[in-house]
């Protein structure tokens, strides 16, 4: 698929670019998919290379991260940290989270032992204030498969442990039931287990989790061999989790929990601790797709901004005010949840490419930000066997698969594009390619194309050369 020789340009022009793409679109895998494309280069005012159907609604998929993240990084700055708290007031130590997704049990546990034992004379009583963030902890348009699948856990204002924990089914003898282990006991208090897993040494039936809607069952089936089995399975009730955690840091202390929005004077400060900055929150999620930390940081930027409607609503609010300040036309974004798992998201291509064009003159380090071919991220398996220099976003859903970023041609001027693909019956990994052929596509006839020339021109000699090399490879 890649242009390890492409044919030698003859005449170069944007109507052979056209030509091109449109012959990629229309390859017959293609041909019942909606495609969303827009190709600019980044200058003011920019030069479009190529568009279609871009003021069209699109389903973004992981994409969509590219708004929270921009908004979280405009509106609260790169250096900005979320905390966890520890305040005294008479004899009540109360806790506070403000969503850091970092947290674990062991950043809690230093956290409190910074309160001497002196201090903790001082109070009977733990209060876990689980208010920072106002709404529902799971957004009602996700799927319940993205649960059982781990995609999206509870998003609380204390995530603990990413609110996650590690099964491992161990084989026993022959015939009967597998062991079940939990990296976390206290995780695991919660579940009822249905273990009908067989040990075997020659299996026949893949192993599964099952986890029925609205119940705390895990369902475990199929066949266990010798080799121990790993399967991440969320916590779904949070609160008693930290409560269990809380009591076993703070032994002999009464812990309470309590979901009111935070009172305004909770005490004085006793000890805190802090997540690594935005910037860095910002790259994990454009560059891994973390739906968890894409979430958390939503439902953080909600609660600084409003912290008495719901936080993320109010995150929302705040992504669509920072849009608008990057020169995002209105009406351009629908946006219903942080990670982009939400079926009801809507976002334009032109939308995502104004969104990218303002944060390249505002805040060029975002797009470091972003993930790049052959290195840790969703593009460390594309483009690898090219020098391509590409910054990108993903999105992958079912019959869903976009591709947002900076691509920088030799010796020619940076494009900025979003494409995007919806309804479609293929596998990810045929529309993947199909996205992977459009970039090296631009890629090859941007560096072989005088900036000049960019324009319209009659003749298409190299374009209908390129596509048919394309299409055959």
């Amino acid at each position: 698929m890649f242009l390890a020789n492409p044919p030698t340009p003859v005449q170069l022009c944007r109507t052979s670019l056209t030509n091109t793409l449109d012959q990629i679109r229309q390859q017959p895998e293609y041909q019942k998919a909606h495609w969303g494309i827009l190709i600019q280069t980044q200058e003011n005012p920019p030069r479009t290379l190529y568009d279609h159907q871009s003021q069209r609604f699109f389903l973004p998929a992981s994409t969509i991260k590219l708004l929270t993240t921009a908004g979280a990084f405009v509106h609260l700055g790169g250096e900005h940290r979320l905390r966890t708290v520890f305040y005294q007031q008479g004899r009540q130590l109360h806790l506070v989270g403000q969503g850091d997704p970092t947290l674990t049990t062991v950043k809690l546990q230093q956290l409190a032992q910074k309160i001497s034992p002196k201090q903790r004379q001082t109070f009977d009583t733990v209060v876990i204030q689980t208010g920072y963030f106002q709404g529902p902890n799971f957004n009602d348009q996700w799927e319940w498969q993205d649960i059982l699948n781990t995609d999206m856990v509870p998003i609380n204002n204390l995530i603990l442990n990413r609110n996650e924990s590690q099964l491992q089914l161990v084989a026993q003898t022959p015939g009967k039931p597998a062991r079940v282990f939990w990296s976390d006991p206290d995780a695991g208090r919660y579940w009822q287990i249905i273990n009908t897993t067989r040990s075997t040494t020659s299996p026949t039936q893949p192993v599964n989790i099952w986890i029925p809607p609205g119940l705390p069952q895990l369902h475990l089936r199929g066949d266990v061999t010798p080799q121990p089995l790993s399967f991440t399975v969320p916590i779904l009730d949070t609160d008693q989790y930290l409560i269990q955690t809380l009591t076993r840091l703070f032994p002999g202390k009464k812990v309470v929990l309590r979901r009111t929005v935070l009172p305004a004077n909770l005490g004085t400060e006793v000890a805190a601790v802090a997540s690594v900055p935005v910037a860095q929150l910002v790259a994990r999620i454009n560059q891994a797709s973390d739906n968890l930390y894409a979430e958390a940081l939503l439902r953080h930027l909600g609660a600084v901004s409003n912290p008495r409607m719901p936080s993320d609503l109010a995150g929302i609010q705040v992504v669509q005010k920072v849009l608008a300040g990057l020169g995002v036309s209105p009406g351009g974004v629908l946006q219903s949840d942080g990670s982009g798992l939400s079926r009801h998201n809507r976002v334009t291509p032109l939308a995502l490419v104004q969104m990218l064009q303002g944060m390249a003159v505002a805040h060029p380090s975002y797009a470091n930000s972003l993930a790049v071919p052959g290195l840790p991220g969703t593009l460390r398996r594309r483009f690898t066997q090219t020098d391509i220099d590409l910054q990108a976003k993903t999105g992958t859903l079912s019959g869903v698969a976009a591709l947002s970023g900076y691509l920088q041609p030799r010796n020619r001027p940076r494009l900025v594009f979003a494409i995007v693909i919806n309804l479609s019956e293929q596998p990810a990994a045929s529309l993947r390619r199909g996205i992977d052929q459009m970039v090296m596509a631009v890629n090859d006839w941007a560096e072989n194309s005088p900036p000049d020339q960019w324009g319209n021109c009659a003749e298409a000699t190299y374009g209908q050369a390129l596509s048919a090399f394309l299409i055959t490879k």
